[in-house]
């Protein structure tokens, strides 16, 4: 990681410290179930919570459809190009296109919220995903960020095939993590104030 992507992330979370309650806006996205970390790109495996992923392909697309919080991921592979880079999503935007066996999906447009691993808005992630055996699929990624790291990064991870539905996990369905930890914080500052006077 660049010197000055360590410095912009010590800044930010200097500026949260102490105001982590404030608001809704100071909690994690995936507390706010607006992106949790399982279907967050590029995919990295959660501890035995949600982890299924349904692929669906269809004529110019390819769909994929996790588990946990029933996201859909919906890839067009029909040559188009990359949206208007002033336009800036939660995921990116993602473009597929095959090399042989191999779907490959170039992302790009991603905001400054959805950071992954201390990167920017400059994230740029191609992911690679490749059948290599009958019950084996290889997702492979690269990120780069020359605002973040020195150079590009890879990794691999082996995805086996199970059987089995894919159940609907609705992170909103009753939810109420956000305003309990916010009610409790409010609390805990009349507690405080209370016992300053």
């Amino acid at each position: 990681m660049l010197p000055q992507a360590r410095a912009r992330n010590a800044a930010a979370a200097a500026t949260l410290k102490g105001h982590e309650f404030d608001g809704p806006e100071q909690r994690s996205l995936s507390e706010r179930c607006i992106l949790l970390n399982q279907i967050r790109i590029p995919m990295t495996p959660a501890a035995n919570e949600g982890n299924l992923l349904q692929i669906v392909q269809g004529p110019g697309y390819v769909t994929l459809l996790h588990e946990i919080d029933h996201s859909t991921r919906v890839i067009p592979t029909d040559g188009r190009p990359h949206i208007p880079q002033n336009i800036r999503l939660w995921q990116g935007d993602s473009v597929g296109h095959w090399e042989g066996n191999t779907l490959v999906v170039d992302t790009t447009n991603f905001t400054n919220l959805s950071n992954y691993r201390g990167s920017g808005e400059n994230l740029h992630l191609v992911e690679r995903f490749t059948r290599t055996a009958d019950d084996t699929l290889t997702y492979q990624f690269t990120v780069e960020d020359s605002t973040t790291w020195a150079k590009p990064w890879s990794a691999e991870i082996p995805w086996t095939k199970t059987q089995g539905p894919v159940y609907e996990w609705a992170c909103h369905e009753g939810n109420t993590m956000i305003a309990t930890i916010l009610r409790g914080a409010r609390v805990e500052e009349e507690a405080a104030q209370k016992k300053g006077k």
